[in-house]
């Protein structure tokens, strides 16, 4: 029968289809980094629910719907984002959209034991990096300048759980990015909720990124098999085009419904596992035994143990060629069970779970630096080439920032500029101080007119910038507790200049588009999901960053969120009437106080 198959598939002797080992019924899974038994009881009943009403015999249509609302959650752009059923076959649909016969993909040693079988399947040339427990990128550059066509990266890592910051890829990033033919970097990210922080910031800078999740792990999924992707919408279009269509059922389809609709109790269950594992940890390595630092739902300990366990009805995973095996942490007595067999004993849950470190979000402009005089007189300067007889005043800059959207300094130099083409009755509003008002019709003509004014804007930009003085210091932020990151209406090159005024860098949302143009809520929904939030602290000026976070409060009810209005304006931001914290205070340093206290609060 070989005539019938590929070259590489004729001999009978290489190939060995999986075949499910035997496993007696009765034993403990905590071989297979699956979560809890079952879904949270309250989802569950509201999936069988919704599975009474559909009709099994029409095909299944809701996939963009849902790949829609999965983008907004994400705050990533339209069509960055592909279903697919399970991540294991995303990383199919990669190889055979990436790779040509003989192409290189470098991959963890030890890694998912997945990764050979795809690779092969799409005729490619394994390339096994060492990374051992801690996962070195050393070979994964190496393998970059040596001409892999791809580069798995699983973070964290199975079966050792090891995890590196996505700083980490960012510098390997920026090597690959100076490249003629720079590789894909895939980064494996299934068990990217029981770490510190995801590589999501990674896909809006660098094009050649795709992260790949499942929702087998965290959401408790597995037997649904439901995967997704995030990268450059130019890329995934074309992997869409292999999708298979009606590739995912119905039942997998109507679940990631229910899940976006009730997040909390699955979020609930990480943070459980998060506890157990440091628990176990603690008691593995107060008695001596060596375990690998994990960021995921399982532990790496060595010396095994895998049949004195099953002997007590715990199935775990014994590694091949290792003196280690790999242990899930899904039910609680399984780690006390594990515990025990190396002589020493779980402590018992803490009353409160610990949460994810809290998430300070600042504003670059009127929080971490002044820089109204700059960005007024680079506006004076544009209108003055754009609008020559456009009668200036600066009252004008402050009567325009005070309206919904004009936030944006490109923005409002559009604006403008219609307004006073519109005429001496559309402009004279804003001369008096009472503000604009704009239409459908206004809005789309100011768009069009945003190019020209950042062009000019920009330019005059880069001499104005002397103008701007910092507000706070990496002292400062060194105060409050968490994880601090930026989210700006600035550009990736004025985010640059930014930092040279400050002094320090933080991770950061720019606007690059449509989906993360502040002040929409994409941008914290980016950094909540990059950081695995459960609190996130919002520092503003404007009544457009207020509004911003009552829009990623509205789409993740469950987080915490709060809102520090800072700056003249402060007084001119109301607060929500849906009863989120809003502070208020004439500078970010004047804050700090109040904003520790909140932090504290879900701190570590």
């Amino acid at each position: 029968m070989s005539q019938h198959l590929r070259k590489d598939l004729q001999d009978a002797a290489a190939q060995a289809p999986y075949v499910r080992p035997h496993e007696p019924a009765g034993l403990v899974r905590a071989h297979m980094n699956e979560m809890t038994g079952d879904w949270p009881a309250g989802p569950k009943a509201k999936w069988l629910e919704a599975l009474r009403t559909i009709d099994m015999g029409v095909y299944p249509e809701s996939q963009g719907e849902l790949t829609a609302r999965l983008e907004r959650r994400l705050g990533a752009a339209a069509g960055s984002v592909l279903l697919g059923p399970s991540s294991g076959a995303l990383l199919d649909l990669l190889a055979l959209a990436g790779l040509d016969a003989g192409d290189v993909v470098a991959v963890p040693e030890p890694g998912f034991s997945l990764y050979p079988l795809l690779v092969k399947r799409a005729q490619g040339v394994l390339r096994r990096v060492p990374v051992g427990t801690v996962f070195p990128l050393d070979g994964f550059f190496a393998a970059a300048r040596e001409g892999a066509k791809q580069l798995w990266i699983t973070l964290p890592n199975n079966p050792t759980g090891a995890w590196i910051p996505p700083a980490r890829i960012d510098e390997l990033c920026l090597e690959i990015a100076s490249m003629a033919r720079p590789p894909l970097v895939v980064v494996d990210e299934a068990y990217a909720e029981f770490a510190p922080e995801t590589a999501r910031l990674l896909v809006d800078r660098f094009d050649f990124v795709v992260v790949v999740r499942t929702f087998s792990k965290a959401l408790g999924s597995a037997g649904l098999r439901l995967g997704y992707l995030i990268g450059a919408p130019a890329l995934v279009s074309r992997l869409a085009t292999l999708q298979l269509p009606y590739s995912i059922p119905v039942p997998s389809l109507l679940a990631l419904s229910v899940a976006l609709d009730d997040p909390a109790p699955f979020e609930a269950a990480v943070e459980t596992t998060l506890e157990r594992r440091a628990r176990l940890v603690a008691a593995l390595r107060g008695a001596g035994v060596e375990v690998a630092e994990s960021a995921a739902n399982f532990v790496y300990v060595a010396p095994e143990k895998a049949a004195e366990l099953r002997a007590q009805g715990l199935l775990v995973r014994a590694l091949p060629g290792t003196t280690a095996m790999r242990v899930s942490l899904a039910e609680e007595a399984t780690a006390a069970a594990v515990a025990k067999a190396y002589g020493t004993t779980l402590a018992a849950p803490p009353g409160e779970v610990r949460r994810h470190a809290p998430l300070l979000v600042l504003d670059i402009d009127g929080v971490l630096i002044e820089a109204e005089a700059s960005f007024r007189t680079a506006v004076a300067r544009a209108l003055a080439e754009l609008a020559a007889d456009l009668p200036w005043d600066d009252r004008l800059f402050r009567t325009m920032k005070r309206a919904p959207g004009m936030n944006n300094d490109f923005r409002l130099t559009a604006a403008l500029m219609h307004l006073w083409r519109a005429g001496q009755a559309r402009f004279a509003p804003v001369a008096a101080g009472t503000g604009p008002t704009f239409d459908e019709a206004d809005l789309t003509a100011i768009e069009a007119l945003v190019p020209e004014a950042a062009a000019r804007v920009a330019h005059h930009y880069e001499t104005t910038q002397a103008l701007e003085a910092a507000l706070a210091t990496a002292a400062d932020l060194a105060e409050l507790p968490g994880t601090h990151a930026i989210y700006t209406g600035r550009n990736v090159h004025e985010l640059g200049l930014a930092a040279k005024i400050l002094g320090f860098q933080l991770p950061a949302v720019v606007d690059r588009g449509a989906h993360v143009r502040k002040p929409a809520a994409g941008g914290l929904l980016q950094l909540r999901d990059a950081f695995r939030a459960t609190s996130v602290m919002f520092v503003g000026d404007t009544r457009d960053d207020a509004a911003a976070l009552r829009a990623a409060q509205a789409e993740l009810p469950h987080v915490r969120f709060g809102f520090c209005a800072v700056g003249p304006a402060r007084e001119e931001i109301v607060p929500s009437p849906d009863g989120h914290a809003t502070l208020s205070f004439p500078t970010f340093r004047d804050a700090k106080p109040a904003l520790a206290a909140w932090l504290h609060r879900d701190a570590r």
